[in-house]
């Protein structure tokens, strides 16, 4: 679902207002993949898990979970809504894909939040290093498949994320992490992805 203009436009004034002050926000960590090239390649991950249909629902609904006070986190979660709306046409699974942007302020509050607009799939931004322990222990008391184009997250408990290796894509998958997660994702893609403990 598309974010109103107006909010869109005060998410992006905030994130100008913060890169202006310095001190205000630690930079965000560094995504080796632009979010044109990781949404498709997560999509697509998500197809392997044989769980996704019964998580998800009618359509699986993505929260693009950020930090509100991080400039970068912002920009970032800002330029996954962009890709996402392009998918909004596409499938999982045949399951139609949306989204919502989420900015993260307690544990409590995102719970409240995926159980509002049903999210199955949760991607993490960059800035939500000091959030993570939160955000996980929320994905996975309810069964929601954390992602993030922040390979460091992943070594610290996202379920499913991405690397550049050699020029290449690489899918990371922490095993325990996708397991609580309620995920059981198909040994042909657990075969080319790099195990995470």
């Amino acid at each position: 679902m598309r974010q109103a203009p107006r909010f869109r436009t005060a998410a992006r004034a905030l994130a100008l207002l913060l890169a202006l002050r310095p001190g205000l926000a630690a930079a965000a960590e560094p995504m080796p993949l632009r979010p044109e090239l990781q949404i498709p390649l997560i999509l697509k991950i998500l197809t392997y898990d044989r769980h996704i249909e019964s998580k998800a629902g009618e359509q699986v609904v993505v929260g693009i979970v950020y930090a509100p006070t991080d400039p970068s986190s912002v920009a970032a979660a800002n330029e996954v809504g962009d890709v996402l709306f392009r998918f909004q046409d596409k499938t999982v699974k045949r399951l139609p894909i949306r989204y919502r942007l989420v900015e993260y302020s307690t544990p409590e509050a995102l719970e409240r939040t995926i159980d509002r607009w049903g999210i199955s799939v949760l991607w993490v931004a960059p800035g939500s290093a000091k959030n993570l322990s939160g955000i996980t222990s929320v994905s996975r008391r309810k069964g929601v498949t954390t992602t993030t184009g922040v390979p460091d997250y992943v070594r610290r408990g996202v379920a499913v994320g991405l690397d550049l290796g050699d020029a290449r894509p690489q899918i990371l998958i922490h095993l325990e992490a996708a397991r609580e997660e309620g995920c059981e994702f198909d040994a042909s893609l657990l075969r080319i992805s790099i195990p995470v403990k």
